[in-house]
């Protein structure tokens, strides 16, 4: 089943990139074949009217800076993959254990990065780093392997990433309060009957494709937003964040 969200402590640039990645989970997996045609096309109608009333555009600069940004945090995360699979094959048994770890290790976050929505990507890569500069033996590999500029790019990229990202949230603050809080409210009743409905199916069907796997994306979306919540609400020390079952 759907995970529940409360989408209300979403922000209007979060909200809006959450139903994106919804829909976008859904397209990838036919709503045809997911027999949930109607409830997608109700809930792409909401965004799009959404999108008009925030005045996002692909011309924008703060939008044009996100591409680039996501493309350059793109290059560096493959680059370094790279550079550590092509270690993996030295003949230097100390170049090669510690390759062969830190291959291991970015394993552990699958092969489609690229492919994963923007959220998803900044909490993947954060992770990443995270972890290269907290564990002793995974610091030890990235110093050894002499890879520290690339983890320093990778850093630099996506923390530059989320920054744009964060001012276009902010941008879209200026949108008419009474239409936000209308088209919003609708957008949630237009959700939660999609999400029902790939539910409902997932049921009849006993766990079958094509719902299972468009469930587990939709989860996995699902539980990075909540660790957004969960951060900002630890952050601020308010309740503004939880969430709860619908």
């Amino acid at each position: 089943m759907i995970n529940n969200i409360k989408l209300q402590p979403l922000k209007n640039g979060e909200y809006i990139q959450f139903i994106t990645d919804t829909l976008h989970i859904v397209l990838n997996n036919n709503p045809d074949a997911l027999m949930v045609k109607a409830q997608y096309d109700s809930l792409q109608s909401k965004l799009n009217s959404m999108e008009q009333i925030f005045k996002i555009r692909q011309s924008s600069p703060v939008t044009k800076e996100i591409e680039t940004l996501d493309a350059r945090r793109f290059k560096a995360i493959h680059g370094v993959r790279l550079q550590i699979h092509s270690l993996t094959y030295s003949n230097d048994p100390i170049l090669n254990r510690h390759a062969k770890l830190l291959e291991a290790h970015l394993s552990l976050f699958g092969k489609g990065i690229a492919r994963t929505n923007y959220q998803s990507k900044t909490t993947i890569l954060r992770n990443i780093i995270n972890d290269w500069m907290t564990k002793p033996e995974l610091t030890e590999a990235i110093t050894v392997l002499q890879l520290t500029p690339w983890q320093t790019e990778i850093d630099a990229a996506n923390n530059a990433f989320s920054q744009a990202l964060s001012t276009r949230n902010d941008e879209l603050v200026t949108a008419p309060t009474k239409n936000l809080k209308t088209l919003r409210l609708e957008g949630n009743e237009a959700y939660y009957k999609l999400r029902d409905m790939i539910n409902a199916f997932m049921m009849i069907n006993e766990g079958a494709e094509p719902w299972a796997g468009t469930i587990a994306k939709i989860n996995q979306n699902i539980s990075n937003y909540m660790t957004l919540l969960n951060r900002r609400s630890s952050a601020n020390n308010t309740d503004e964040g939880e969430l709860s079952s619908e």
